[in-house]
């Protein structure tokens, strides 16, 4: 899906930013305690076609960032069979007063519409390149030729994913989405739904840290949500500990299935020192919230009329 034109209507500027341009450098990051290291690759931004500012007081409050979602029609049980579009409105940080709402299904629910935009524009990177990736690797199989810049594209993501660029196999089954579902349910663990110290001070949703030579890991600093997002599906998609999920995901699709959220967890024993235990809390936040139900999700490419056109 090509990117539309950038809606160029600012609303009021403040903490919330829509993450378009390039989010650039080379990171090197482990995650906490045993988890492997991460690395991220410049890259843009996701492709919407529209995007808007909340003001200030929106975003820095919780309850009245759930009055927008709800002025704007966006609820997670209109837009799970994908009949209706996710907003694309992306908070550079969250709220620093989730729990100052009334109950915890509140809680829950502002979390949830504030996270799977940026987890479905990540997955909508990918999905991209994965298309033209697939495009490339169907013309090799062919023997057809494939055009310079093509060439030049496609060993820039072999580069980026660790793989060598003649081995489509392992680049195709890593360049794939993580279902929404798997990527909300980790969120929610790593971060207690948005509320930890760690989430409100560097935006770090998946307890990340920083490889330090000789110094124990100091925890990773992100400029965005989406930047962490970014980082956690690239980990999934690139570290040797996630050989087994990508596998399972690579069979999935030769079935000519889309990839399962429940069915991926099993493969994140790596993930925590808590092994089967963390696969566990996992799939039990998945059931308990219904979580498999917004991997239909879809982002939309334009905001609600009302909302694009306030002032």
């Amino acid at each position: 899906m090509a990117a539309g034109s950038i809606g160029s209507r600012i609303l009021t500027a403040a903490s919330l930013i829509a993450v378009i341009g390039a989010v650039g450098g080379l990171y090197a990051m482990a995650l906490k305690g045993e988890r492997p290291p991460v690395q991220v690759a410049q890259r843009t931004g996701p492709s919407v076609a529209e995007t808007a500012y909340l003001s200030g007081e929106d975003v820095a409050s919780a309850a009245r960032l759930d009055q927008a979602f709800q002025r704007m029609g966006y609820r997670l049980d209109n837009v799970g069979d994908g009949s209706v579009e996710v907003p694309p409105l992306f908070l550079a940080k969250m709220p620093g007063d989730l729990d100052d709402l009334p109950d915890i299904d509140t809680k829950k629910t502002v979390f949830l519409r504030l996270m799977l935009p940026l987890v479905l524009a990540v997955d909508e990177e990918i999905a991209n390149d994965r298309a033209r990736l697939l495009d490339i690797a169907g013309r090799k199989a062919a023997h057809r030729p494939v055009a310079a810049d093509d060439q030049v594209w496609l060993d820039a993501l072999a580069l980026r994913y660790g793989v060598e660029p003649d081995n489509l196999k392992t680049l195709t089954a890593r360049v794939d989405v993580v279902p929404p579902s798997l990527a909300l349910a980790q969120s929610a663990e790593e971060s207690g739904w948005g509320t930890s110290k760690l989430v409100r001070r560097s935006q770090n949703l998946f307890g990340h840290t920083v490889e330090l030579v000789g110094d124990e890991p100091a925890m990773r600093n992100f400029a965005t949500l989406y930047e962490a997002v970014r980082a956690y599906v690239h980990n999934l998609n690139t570290h040797k500990a996630y050989d087994e999920l990508r596998r399972t995901r690579a069979a999935a699709r030769a079935r000519g299935l889309a990839p399962d959220g429940h069915a991926l967890v099993a493969a994140l024993h790596s993930y925590s020192e808590r092994g089967d235990a963390y696969v566990s809390t996992i799939r039990a936040l998945m059931r308990r919230n219904d979580l498999t139900r917004l991997d239909r999700a879809r982002l939309g490419r334009a905001l609600p009329g009302r909302m694009a056109s306030a002032s």
